[in-house]
């Protein structure tokens, strides 16, 4: 009896230690292969002591040790369990726990179940039941893995279902007019841009967060898109060539924004050339739709492929555009500039903060202008924006200083435009905290420097975040001729705040330029 209780022990450690996998496995995007390139960096002591333990206990059930296999087993249960609920509570970004998460659980509570009913039923031998245990417990990422290929087939098939429910809503809706908007970086802030300002003349939705998948597309349409709904705006995300496709075919776009084209998910992506067809997979929807693209030819990359479509171009650097800027005034209380397109020209003036929202802003007032918006009411919209959440978001800050919330940008580009940012708080004192740049390919090493070289030149403290992942920042830093007495290595995001958290008061200014999850945090 007391080995079929530690099998029934190490059988539910199992069910409750799987969930921090199935929190990484979440972080990759249910990828096995992204989940194992992960893993390969993950294996540390408490790995070796982990193996060790659960042979201790098999080999005391093997020899019959009963009591001691009990105790080694409650001893081990209780700290695994301790220890993924702890990890689970404090990850900077928690598991979700969706209907395919719990999908997860039940898959993994039948096998289990199955285990236990042949141990009662005296099947399955107690002894081999805690071999078994112990190694899907030690293993656990395995474990989720197989559950991860069981469920694909029925995951597929919902999938399916909600995508074909989700096209016959929209095609309900004939008088709809969609959006769709991609880019490397730029996406969300200019979706929410658009939004804002549409939201003045027309019922408009747009995809909430970071809605940007095909799923999350579909969770948008069947729960939100709403008979009144006259605009639906849709951030397309990519990380491998065809998913911006995979959008376009359940939306079908009339109207398309490629706001950037760069660098960015490069471990997927693989090269630039796949980078740029993907993003132009919504600029070949929109053509063969019989609509209009709306790109931005400050980018090389778009500026490239303009003519092949029938676009509206949109610059601050190229006066080819057909939408420009110009009397630009950036500074640490937002911007003002002239925006010019067709025979219009009027000033806008909003709080955002960072000279690249004004191309964000010229592509969302050129659509609207071409949807009918009336002067007043696009300067009202503008005047009235509010920072996206962790896109350069000023906040009030401990001890009376202030934040500047960069968490989310994650781009070679917007990180140089958030340092000069902080940079126009002088003579505040300025402090910079970043982990760096990440899925960048060959060229992360390079951006990251660029990154540190940009941030000694505009900030007074620097704190990097991670001692492998800082080493190209500190070099770009030190190179930039920064003191090494204001430059610190903090192993984690929270040692960093117990680094600056001391030097704040109200003429203190930080930036948190970047926040990686946990599946980057090596």
């Amino acid at each position: 009896m007391i080995l079929k209780i530690c099998s029934l022990l190490l059988f539910l450690t199992v069910l409750v230690t799987i969930t921090r996998q199935l929190h990484f496995l979440q972080l990759n995007s249910y990828f096995n292969s992204r989940f194992f390139d992960y893993l390969k960096g993950e294996f540390k002591l408490k790995s070796v002591l982990s193996v060790v333990s659960a042979l201790i206990i098999s080999l005391f059930a093997v020899f019959d040790l009963r009591v001691l296999t009990l105790v080694f087993a409650v001893i081990f249960s209780v700290i695994r369990i301790y220890y993924t609920v702890f990890k689970i509570k404090h990850a900077k970004k928690g598991i979700v726990f969706t209907s395919r998460i719990k999908r997860f659980y039940i898959t993994a509570f039948v096998i289990s179940c199955i285990f236990v009913v042949l141990v009662l039923c005296g099947v399955i031998d107690p002894k081999i039941a805690i071999i078994i245990a112990c190694v899907l417990t030690v293993f656990s990422p395995f474990f989720v893995c197989l559950i991860n290929i069981i469920n694909a087939p029925a995951e597929r098939a919902i999938k399916k279902y909600f995508i074909n429910d989700s096209k016959k809503i929209l095609k309900s809706m004939p008088n709809l007019k969609i959006i769709g908007l991609t880019g490397s970086y730029g996406k969300t802030s200019t979706k929410y841009i658009l939004g804002r300002i549409l939201s003045e003349k027309y019922n408009t939705l747009i995809t909430p967060g970071s809605f940007n998948t095909p799923m999350g597309v579909v969770i948008t349409v069947r729960n939100h898109l709403k008979p009144q709904t006259e605009i639906f705006v849709v951030e397309m995300g990519a990380k491998r060539v065809g998913d911006i496709k995979e959008i376009c075919d359940i939306a079908h776009p009339t109207t398309g924004v490629i706001t950037s084209v760069g660098p960015q998910h490069f471990n997927t992506f693989g090269s630039i050339e796949n980078v740029i067809s993907t993003k132009f997979e919504l600029a070949d929807a929109v053509k063969q739709n019989g609509g209009k693209v709306y790109l931005n030819i400050d980018n090389e990359y778009i500026n490239a492929k303009k003519g092949e479509y029938n676009s509206v171009t949109y610059a601050i650097n190229n006066g080819d555009a057909d939408v420009t800027a110009k009397d630009v005034v950036s500074s640490k209380n937002g911007l003002n500039f002239t925006v010019c397109y067709k025979d219009k020209e009027f000033t806008l003036t909003t709080s955002l903060l960072g000279s690249h929202n004004i191309l964000n802003i010229l592509s969302a007032v050129a659509i609207a202008i071409d949807l009918g918006l009336e002067e007043n009411d696009i300067k009202y919209a503008v005047e009235n924006l509010t920072a996206t959440e962790h896109r350069l978001q000023l906040k009030p800050f401990i001890n009376g200083s202030l934040l500047i919330d960069d968490a989310y940008n994650a781009n070679p580009a917007g990180c140089l435009e958030a340092m000069r940012v902080i940079g126009s708080f002088s003579p505040m004192k300025r402090i910079v905290v970043t982990p760096g740049l990440v899925e960048l390919g060959e060229k992360e090493y390079e951006c990251n420097k660029a990154l540190g070289l940009e941030a000694s030149k505009n900030a007074d403290v620097i704190i990097l975040v991670g001692e492998k992942r800082s080493v190209p920042i500190n070099e770009g830093v030190l190179e930039g001729g920064f003191s090494k007495e204001n430059l610190y290595i903090a192993k984690t995001f929270n040692d960093a705040v117990e680094i600056f958290k001391p030097m704040c008061d109200k003429n203190t200014v930080v930036i948190f330029e970047n926040d990686l999850p946990d599946n980057y945090a090596k």
